[in-house]
């Protein structure tokens, strides 16, 4: 341990500490979309037995017990059954609640004297219908995450690697080639990314797969304090001091299907555990990379490598469009940290790394060469372009890392603002392009999209996140508030986020300088970091009574409080939970009313005001289903000037478009349910992209009108009610 401290000068790597709040503590490394199985509301547990009872004196029991997500007991329920058949989930004997609007449920376990089922229904939908097994028991976990879950990263892992050929670190190594050698070693500390002192080996086999495993090194000087992540690990790799090893990890660029060299290739993750007594470092399905939470494969790898996780298919397989869509990143040499002599100096390694990079530049041609439906509907050249850039061209013509390197699309302009270059050089470049080159779908039809004039220049933005220009970045201003400053998750690595904010926030304050309506500020006028509670509902709500308000979409909320602000002149509604995340509003009374919602916690309160018009032709938001109200708004005519569908199909819809609405869908609803957020319904997708600029058909949903609002009060209210398939069964299998 001594040679770790005394042998180097950390005078220039010393880092100030800083720690972003804990409320966002197991954000990081995740998407977005928590992708919940159910959304946060009060169900209703129906248990019958599979078989009627006939004998008059036969008496059979159950017991239901509802356990937290660390197991430990929350509720009981028994209760009997006697002579007649209720193999039907509509009977009233045998309901217990299941209220998940703390989401404190985790598990629930039945033992029957007999062979039962179990039905769990909400507003007379089925949600989940499990068949006892032959003990009788039933046993099954709420999934608050179905991209971060132990049963996701099983069949993760099924999909990559069926013949488990590479359940050991061993195994993948001589798999991949490694047992002849390596073309490529590197050692560095990420100071970025995950802090870690890297031992990197590379791979270039004959079949052109590129394999890469690494080994990780951190000095832990105690549960996660930052310091956990500073220089010491680069000592600790570059000695290969074992003793603070924590594991490895490793990627293929390698054919999808092992029985055909010839099909495309798609990146394969893996994690492994340090050595055990025996030296065998072991397959995990699971990790806890920044200290902030375990986390579950291949989310915890894709967050940062351009992957478009999708939930399972309704077969329980993995969708491998969801790999498709990763790319390899750059190894950015200006955010790594080197030893400062000797073989593993940064001079030393120059080669090496530039080797790897071109390794690296030219899966991205392969990928953007294929059909746009097999490379994830991704566009290659703004990452092509800046790999280029950063070795002097095409050919990699400079033999060092060309950290000053600015593509075109932010070089300074007449019609761009003085110091855009340096926006990039100190904000965009260190903190959000490594990522967001790597993400973002080529989809979209100029014709459909209206232009935006932006710096004076006309510019159309019919696709998804690219921040490849000034001008595209900046679109997102509003985005760009919310996820950085107001929410708190963007840059979505931890370290990389510390970094970003460190005092005195010179990159927060220089990117706030540019982004038009900036309003994130303390009492005393100063740019506030992410902390400060924020009350978020939609704008306006359209319906009949009873109405379900959701204020879970709020940032760093611990308290709530719900009030009716205004009404029609004696009305008796009323405001069930008015203390909840989430409430009921019921009443007999049409007309307008003004809800307010005010969050708080320890640093202060928000408050945001909503509009709810009351009318009692509607349809209840509880009736809504798939099926009836959200298929027939996505391939009607009659719900949308032009339909969703006549885009997103198979036959004449535009190129690249990530998914089908028409009937040829067997996933339907599934593709559309992955698009869906229980948790934050405002924050969906399929609210979202109809309603911004960033859409490759253009605003489908003008909020302004009637026929958008109330196309866009339809989908949200069907997603607050847990977004129902229906009774199709075809659809919702």
């Amino acid at each position: 341990m001594i040679f770790l401290t005394a042998c180097e000068d950390r005078g220039s790597l010393v880092e100030s500490e800083f720690s972003l709040p804990e409320d966002v503590a197991n954000s990081y490394l995740t998407f977005l979309n928590p992708q919940q199985e159910f959304s946060s509301d009060v169900y209703q547990l129906v248990l019958v037995p599979s078989n009627a009872i006939t004998e008059p004196s036969e008496i059979a029991s159950y017991q239901i017990t509802l356990n937290s997500h660390l197991d430990s007991p929350l509720q009981t329920y028994q209760g009997e059954w006697q002579q007649g058949s209720l193999l039907d989930q509509t009977n009233t004997t045998n309901r217990h609640t299941l209220d998940l609007r703390e989401q404190e449920v985790g598990r629930i376990q039945v033992m029957c004297s007999i062979a039962c089922e179990l039905f769990l229904i909400k507003d007379e939908h089925l949600y989940q219908h499990r068949i006892a097994a032959d003990d009788f028991s039933i046993d099954f976990q709420i999934q608050t995450n179905q991209l971060n879950s132990v049963e996701y990263a099983q069949q993760y892992y099924k999909s990559v690697d069926p013949n488990d050929e590479r359940t050991t670190l061993a195994d993948w190594k001589q798999k991949n080639g490694f047992d002849q050698g390596y073309d490529q070693h590197v050692i560095f500390r990420d100071s970025k990314d995950l802090g870690y002192g890297r031992d990197m080996y590379v791979r270039k086999n004959d079949d052109g797969s590129l394999a890469i495993f690494v080994n990780n090194f951190v000095v832990s000087v105690g549960k996660g304090d930052p310091a956990n992540y500073g220089p010491l690990n680069l000592l600790a790799a570059a000695y290969q001091d074992f003793e603070y090893h924590l594991g490895s990890n490793a990627i293929e660029f390698s054919p999808v299907d092992e029985a055909n060299p010839d099909s495309d290739k798609i990146l394969k993750f893996f994690t492994f555990s340090a050595k055990d007594e025996k030296g065998i470092q072991t397959r995990l399905t699971s990790a806890d990379l920044d200290g902030r939470g375990v986390k579950h494969m291949p989310s915890i790898c894709l967050a940062c490598h351009g992957g478009n996780l999708l939930p399972l298919n309704s077969d329980n397989s993995f969708n491998h469009v969801s790999l498709k869509s990763a790319k390899l990143n750059q190894l950015e040499v200006n955010s790594f940290e080197f030893k400062d002599y000797g073989y593993y100096s940064q001079s030393q390694q120059e080669a090496g790394i530039k080797q790897i990079n071109q390794w690296v530049r030219d899966t991205y041609t392969e990928i953007g060469e294929r059909d746009i439906a097999e490379q994830g509907r991704w566009e290659s050249s703004f990452v092509e372009a800046l790999a280029n850039g950063r070795y002097g061209g095409a050919g990699f013509e400079s033999e060092q890392y060309q950290e000053d390197s600015i593509p075109v699309g932010w070089q300074q302009t007449d019609f761009r603002p003085e110091g855009v270059e340096n926006l990039y050089l100190q904000v965009v470049e260190p903190h959000c392009i490594s990522c967001h080159s790597l993400r973002g779908f080529s989809a979209g039809n100029d014709d459909l999209v209206d232009p935006l004039i932006i710096n004076g220049e006309s510019i159309k933005l019919g696709n998804a996140i690219n921040f490849s220009s000034y001008e595209k970045f900046i679109s997102y201003s509003e985005l760009i508030i919310d996820y950085v400053y107001r929410r708190g998750v963007m840059p979505l690595s931890l370290r990389n986020a510390e970094l970003f904010w460190q005092p005195p926030y010179s990159a927060p304050a220089l990117l706030a300088s540019f982004l038009p309506d900036f309003d994130v500020i303390n009492e005393e006028g100063e740019l506030q970091p992410p902390g400060l509670p924020i009350a978020r509902l939609e704008t306006q709500r359209l319906t009949a009574f009873p109405v379900r308000l959701n204020g879970e979409a709020s940032y760093f909320a611990k308290n709530y409080q719900w009030n009716i602000v205004s009404g029609p002149d004696n009305h008796d509604a009323v405001l069930a939970t008015a203390q909840q995340s989430i409430t009921q509003f019921t009443g007999s009374t049409e007309g307008e009313y003004i809800i307010e919602l005010e969050v708080s916690n320890s640093l202060g309160s928000s408050v945001s005001n909503m509009k709810v018009t009351i009318d009692a032709s509607r349809k209840l938001a509880s009736a809504l289903n798939f099926v009836e109200d959200i298929k027939p708004l996505l391939q009607s005519q009659s719900y949308n000037l032009r339909t969703c569908q006549s885009c997103h199909n198979s036959v004449t819809g535009a190129a690249g478009i990530p998914v089908y609405y028409d009937d040829s869908n067997a996933e339907l609803y599934l593709d559309v349910r992955a698009r869906v957020n229980l948790k934050a319904p405002i924050d969906s997708l399929l609210l979202q992209k109809p309603t911004r600029h960033q859409h490759g058909g253009g605003i489908r949903f003008d909020l302004d009108s009637v026929l958008g609002s109330e196309s866009y009060n339809t989908i949200l209210q069907w997603i607050q009610s847990g977004a129902p398939c229906g009774d199709d069964i075809l659809t919702c299998q």
